[in-house]
Order: structure tokens, then sequence, then C-alpha cells
């Protein structure tokens, strides 16, 4: 392995942990095409004998497409303290609240239910809910399952599905509604998700049991960027081992280039 913890894996056993956007995985394709590399490598932590992507599932996705028989990733432990989880918040806009409730109530399955501010039981040791909504009066809903057996994955990206087709959704650290409502026009609710445990998402992965796209935020300490990976490399008939030796060799001769800047100040990015 070499000093950025990369390395090139076999397509088929790099899993996603959560649903992708197929628009955004065909556009990605023909991008990579055209490109023809690989820029940024996703983020990936080996379990159970496969390799569970946390951030980057729209590449990987895009890189199975085009059948691209193996694909760069970074590697993190499962219990490093340089991986923080949280999850990312959704703002709902242009929907009236009861609107929102009922779509969410009538999922496929019908195993959800909404307590509201004064029906929500105040025992901790009652089930945690799917996920919370804050409308515009800081009125608080709680979504649960209403069956100990339902699959809470399913029934998760059931509920994220179905608001999503109703309006583009926005996804936000902030969890301040007066805040939102101040930058965010035609602002109708937030919903707020909990925070999943690092063994829990590896074994839905392993399990194919999904979490919806953009849900999880992975926060990277070292995170590799620009690397650039030639997908002929990729693509050519060379074995696994030689595509490593290739690529530890490629990174040797960066580092000895002074061409790998380590940045620990945050930086915001811009996107074109």
């Amino acid at each position: 392995m070499n000093q950025l913890e990369l390395c090139v894996l076999n397509s088929n056993r790099v899993l996603p942990h959560e649903h992708y956007d197929a628009s955004r995985v065909i556009k990605l394709s023909d991008g990579l095409k055209k490109a023809n590399v690989l820029r940024n490598p996703p983020i990936a932590v080996e379990w159970k004998g496969k390799y569970v992507v946390l951030d980057g599932a729209t590449r990987v996705t895009a890189l199975k497409k085009l059948n691209c028989p193996h694909i760069v990733v970074q590697l993190v432990k499962q219990d490093s303290q340089d991986t923080v989880i949280s999850s990312w918040n959704h703002v709902i806009r242009n929907i009236a609240i009861e609107r929102l409730l009922d779509v969410i109530e009538h999922v496929p399955g019908g195993n959800l239910r909404i307590l509201s501010g004064g029906s929500m039981p105040s025992d901790r040791t009652s089930r945690r809910p799917l996920f919370t909504i804050l409308d515009r009066d800081k009125t608080m809903y709680a979504v649960q399952v209403s069956q100990d057996n339902s699959d809470k994955h399913i029934d998760l990206s059931n509920a994220v599905n179905a608001y999503t087709k109703l309006t583009n959704v926005i996804r936000t650290l902030d969890s301040n509604v007066e805040v939102i409502q101040n930058n965010i026009q035609s602002f109708s609710a937030l919903i707020k998700f909990p925070v999943f445990a690092m063994q829990e998402i590896l074994d839905s992965a392993i399990s194919d049991k999904l979490l919806p796209a953009g849900v999880t935020r992975f926060l990277i300490a070292n995170r590799v960027l620009g690397i650039n990976v030639p997908l002929n490399v990729l693509f050519s008939t060379k074995s696994l081992t030689q595509k490593n030796e290739w690529l530890d060799e490629a990174i040797t001769k960066k580092i000895h280039q002074n061409k790998v800047r380590h940045y620990t100040e945050p930086v915001i990015i811009v996107e074109h």
C-alpha cells in the first residue's frame, strides 16, 4: 500500500451504501469517457471481504456502467478517528406541510406513522424515529415505522423518494429553522435524520439494504483529490497486481516531484 492509502480493486468487490441518482450516473459516465481520467478516487472501507463506498457512489456506479473492470479507491479504516459520520438535513420548499405529511404517510408498504409534538412519547426507550420534520412554525413531527418487523432502510428510502419527487431538495448542515427561512425562499420544512453508526452502514451495504442518497455525510481527514488516473490503465488487460504496482510507482513519482500537497485548513470549492 502506498502513502496515500490508494489501491486498485476489482469493481465487483466495491459496493455502495446508498442509492444513486440515475441521471447523475449517466451524466458522469459521459464525462468520464470524454475526460478519460478518474480525477478524485471514491472513499471505501474494507468490510467482510468487500469494500463499502462511503463517498463516491455515483463515480463507482458510472465506472461500472462503463464496464470498467477495476476501480481506484482511497481506503480508510472503519474505526478510524479521522472519519467522522454525520447526517445531512433536507430543506423542503414549495410544498404545504399537510401535503408533505400526506405523501410520507402513504408511501408504498404503509409502514410509516407520523407523530406530532404533543403526541410524541417522552420515553427515551421508545423506537427511534426514521427522521423528524420541523415546519415553518417549528412544530415537530416524528416519522416512525409502525411495525417492529418493518425494514427501516426500505421505508426510509421510500419516504425520501416520495418527497424528492415533489420538489428539489436542498442539503444543509444547518438546523436553525429561522436562519433557513431567512436564506431560502418558499421554505416549507426541515427534515432531520439521525446519525447512523459506521457498523450499521457497513452491514446494511453488505446486505444490499441501501440508504437513500444524500442522507449520510462523511468527513474524511487527508482525503486525496486530483489523482487523475487514466481510464485506459483501469481498462487495460494488465492484472490487478500490475495495476497496483503502476499506481504505487505513479504516486511515489509524484511525491518525489513535490507534486503532492497536504492542506489542513478548510477550503471552499465553487463548482463549474
